[in-house]
């Protein structure tokens, strides 16, 4: 039998990870053509949430993959059509076996003589190394149509129930953006399932001079940039209790589409199970 893959199995490994130093120059870390400095230790430093105003709030990101899309349920459907010689029982083995390669990355950190875009070489990597425990790689070999297809399955995800009516009105009172592992392409992609009433301004990724995976701090160094260095301004909205710590722990106020992440320490500054449950938390 195939159990479906859940993110939140993945949280013992994560609270392992050693935070690693962290250190952002001018020149390196561009938000929106411009560049911010930001202090690693005034950072990481923890703000409570009883001081969250949502009236100084300025931007609202989300992680794509965990808070707004129905990841696993639309791989399986996309790689359904494009491998139609697997069955059911088959396409879910494929697609849990790629959401696990992708996850076994997460904390990490990789050197730009590798890769400037870490998301792309992960998936990349691992579906040749899933096309060929399948016996695939004569039928899709690599550059085929189909296989890149299959790469593509990553940006044709549909959202969870509600996120466009959360999305369409929180984009009325604030910046939004992505705070994803994905690269830029992907993230771009994945954003034009919505309606144009959904104004997603902002992508940031793990593209270089980034270079790693959440929850490493550089990720998190984006949105804060973004405000100027200000943390009274951005919250991010996870996806996974072990992203919500990421973001708390690096110094700024999150949230989690995971009731789980109040268990953790410093807790975030909600966690709820669906999704529409933002819409009275931020009074729009």
């Amino acid at each position: 039998m195939v159990h479906p893959f859940q993110y939140s199995n993945v949280i013992p490994m994560i609270f392992i990870f050693c935070v690693c130093e962290f250190f952002v120059q001018c020149s390196n870390l561009s938000i929106d053509g411009q560049t911010s400095n930001i202090d690693h230790k005034n950072s990481s430093t923890l703000i409570s949430c009883s001081s969250l105003d949502l009236n100084k709030l300025r931007l609202v990101t989300f992680d794509l993959f965990g808070a707004l899309m129905l990841t696993e349920s639309s791989m399986n459907q996309n790689i359904a059509s494009l491998l139609p010689s697997l069955s059911s029982l088959d396409v879910e083995k494929f697609t849990s076996n790629w959401l696990s390669a992708y996850v076994s990355y997460f904390g990490k950190s990789f050197p730009s003589s590798l890769t400037h875009q870490p998301f792309l070489w992960i998936i990349r990597s691992s579906l040749l190394k899933i096309l060929d425990s399948f016996d695939l790689t004569s039928m899709v070999p690599e550059h085929s149509d189909t296989f890149n297809s299959l790469m593509s399955v990553w940006g044709n995800l549909q959202p969870r129930s509600g996120a466009t009516e959360v999305l369409t009105k929180l984009s009325r009172k604030y910046q939004l953006g992505l705070l994803s592992n994905g690269d830029k392409g992907t993230l771009q992609a994945a954003l034009r399932i919505f309606p144009s009433s959904v104004n997603v301004s902002l992508t940031l990724s793990s593209n270089y001079p980034v270079n790693c995976f959440k929850p490493c701090l550089q990720m998190y160094a984006q949105a804060l940039a973004a405000v100027d260095g200000d943390k009274n301004q951005v919250l991010h909205v996870a996806g996974s209790a072990f992203d919500a710590h990421g973001a708390r722990s690096f110094g700024i106020f999150s949230g989690a589409l995971d009731s789980s992440a109040m268990q953790t320490n410093p807790k975030p500054c909600f966690a709820f199970n669906d999704i529409t449950e933002r819409i009275s938390f931020f009074k729009v």
